[in-house]
């Protein structure tokens, strides 16, 4: 069967029509944005990940495709000598791969949009991977109706040269579909293979979380093997680590959020989700883990989680997952579950946090402000953002044109029966407030998650630094394991944005501002990603300008660092590089140049 043709019958009836340019749907009951907020004072904050919204739309049935300069924190002269770049930034996603779409009647897509992305290394060679709209393939069928041919958003650059250059590509879908929804995570074995885990359909169109392997450095991949089917899921990610008590064997072990339906009046929840694999990702065993439910007191931890991480001890085999529990009031919660049986059973790490609500979770404000990104699509999404307040807003909230969404997904790692956690958190006591800042706070436990450190402020305090979010950690290889490092974006006062990285010889006691680097060689802007394009039935409606993405998805929603071979790598999101809107008279941005979304990669070796 042609690929248009099977995918076609994946989407369910969803077509977009070239001259109303809006999709058609056919046999869905409900709308699943109310299935995937959570409210906060009164607010339904939207949850889902790009992935998980590309997911939902063809699942579904949704509406998919609308119509019609700044200082480095320590100058180079000033760095500290144990600090070094090695080569200048590179950028990893292959340029060529980007391309428009136009057809008649509709607006042109601008498939510009790499961002989201994680790494791993082994010896030479380096997996990065992200979301990218460059896979993504429409086609005009003889009917005038445009539909999807190829929906590839799982993105994969590889480079066996120590990254001094890469190649770009799309890890295949599970045989007999069409389809990667991104939210990808890579992970790495002793031996060198190379897993990548996404969220995908099979070969019926049923939802998964899938997991692709590479065995000859990550230049090919196999097909996906399905770890679980779950028409709710989100958010996954991947580890792999020793299994206890066995150094030879090697377990994978994969998290995600699951969506779920409840019974009214609450009508919604998420439950946090696990799969493991004990024999090279050939097979895949799979449960629930952490189910909650709801509390009649909003400032408690109610029934619904988000932005699980695995990570697994490599000498003791002890598994973590860290992940995020909401409140319906200001403060959530960030909760790690402990297992030193492979996930057979789990236990909470305990914070012991005073006038707290269980000495299992550690109270946080999450970062960014409150912002409308419009509807549908965008959602009302924490965020920082550049440029002008444009107005009109739901509920009275802000609306900016540039803009990219916050999470707070707990940073963690874990080496040697210590465990490493960094998030970032807002200085306000309240949630969304558009006059906060934001810092990475860090803590370390010395005993496997049973008691903790005080919190350290990761981040220099500079009145030109506003905004510091989504943190990625990294710890030295070695005997003697002291440095500890984390990189996070960096938004001034005039709004450009930076990847900066701290770096601590002390397992975290302190992060030296003398041992911050500036990782980019160029700041960079926001690019356009909640552009209004009101009509009298949706007057909140707003486009990206790569209208395969959301609104307001620009740096995704991680960043990646690792250490291997004596170095660090880091990878993330950056907008340095412009592209000129096409010229088209239904395209509110025709003709303008602006900043596009590409992925950057730099090694670093640090010493103590």
């Amino acid at each position: 069967m042609p690929n248009t043709k099977r995918l076609w019958l994946y989407l369910t009836g969803v077509l977009l029509m070239a001259g109303a340019g809006i999709l058609t749907v056919s046999g869905f009951p409900f709308d699943t944005q109310f299935l995937t907020t959570v409210k906060k004072n009164g607010v339904d904050l939207e949850l889902r990940s790009e992935g998980k919204m590309m997911a939902d739309e063809v699942l579904s049935g949704r509406i998919v495709l609308e119509p019609d300069a700044t200082p480095s924190p320590v100058s180079k002269e000033d760095r500290d000598e144990e600090v070094e770049f090695r080569g200048d930034n590179v950028q990893v996603n292959d340029p060529a791969l980007d391309n428009i779409q136009t057809f008649a009647g509709l607006r042109p897509f601008v498939k510009f949009t790499q961002s989201e992305t994680t790494v791993a290394a082994h010896n030479d060679n380096i997996v990065v991977s992200y979301n990218s709209s460059a896979g993504v393939k429409l086609v005009r069928l003889p009917t005038g109706q445009v539909v999807f041919q190829e929906i590839l958003l799982s993105g994969f650059s590889t480079s066996n040269d120590r990254g001094r250059t890469f190649t770009s590509g799309f890890v295949p879908p599970v045989r007999g579909a069409s389809a990667t929804f991104g939210d990808g995570v890579v992970t790495v074995d002793e031996e060198g293979n190379f897993y990548y885990s996404t969220l995908g359909i099979d070969a019926q169109g049923n939802g998964t979380v899938q997991v692709n392997k590479s065995t000859d450095r990550g230049r090919t991949w196999s097909d996906a093997v399905v770890a679980a089917v779950d028409d709710g899921s989100d958010k996954e990610w991947i580890a792999a680590g020793p299994a206890p008590g066995d150094d030879d064997r090697t377990n994978l072990y994969v998290t995600w959020t699951s969506f779920q339906q409840a019974p009214p009046p609450v009508f919604f929840r998420s439950e946090l989700r696990f799969a493991r694999s004990t024999d090279g990702g050939r097979t895949w065993t799979s449960k629930t883990v952490f189910a909650p439910g709801p509390d009649p007191n909003p400032v408690n931890p109610q029934q619904f989680i988000q932005f699980s991480v695995p990570v697994v001890d490599r000498e003791t085999g002890r598994l973590y997952i860290g992940f995020m529990h909401f409140s319906n009031a200001d403060q959530d919660f960030l909760r790690i579950l402990v297992s030193d049986n492979a996930g057979e059973t789990f236990r909470f790490a305990t914070f012991n946090v005073p006038g707290a609500f269980s000495p299992s979770v550690l109270p946080v404000v999450q970062a960014g402000e409150l912002i409308d990104c419009g509807s549908p699509g965008g959602g009302l999404r924490l965020a920082i953002h550049q440029g002008s307040n444009i107005g009109g807003g739901r509920f009275g909230l802000r609306r900016f044109v540039r803009a990219t969404r916050l999470v707070t997904q707990p940073a963690l790692a874990a080496s040697d029966g210590r465990v490493f956690l960094a998030w970032s958190n807002s200085d306000s006591p309240f949630f969304g407030d558009p006059t906060a800042g934001s810092n990475i706070l860090f803590l370390r436990s010395n005993d496997g998650g049973r008691s903790w450190t005080r919190a350290v402020q990761v981040n220099p305090s500079r009145a030109a630094d506003i905004q510091h979010v989504h943190p990625a950690v990294a710890l030295e290889e070695g005997e003697d394991k002291r440095l500890v490092h984390i990189s996070y974006y960096t938004q001034h006062a005039n709004a450009s944005v930076d990847l900066d990285l701290a770096n601590s010889d002390e397992r975290g006691d302190t992060f030296p501002d003398e041992r911050v680097v500036r990782v980019n060689s160029i700041p960079f802007n926001l690019a356009p990603t909640n552009i209004p394009i009101p009509t009298s039935a949706q007057p909140f409606r707003t486009t990206n300008y790569d209208r395969i993405i959301v609104p307001c998805y620009s740096l995704g929603e991680y960043n990646g660092l690792t250490w291997a071979g004596g170095k660090l790598h880091a990878v993330w999101g950056d907008s340095r590089n412009l592209v000129t809107q096409p010229v088209n008279p239904l395209d509110p941005i025709s003709g303008q140049r602006h900043p596009q979304q590409d992925v950057f990669f730099q090694t670093v070796k640090v010493e103590d």
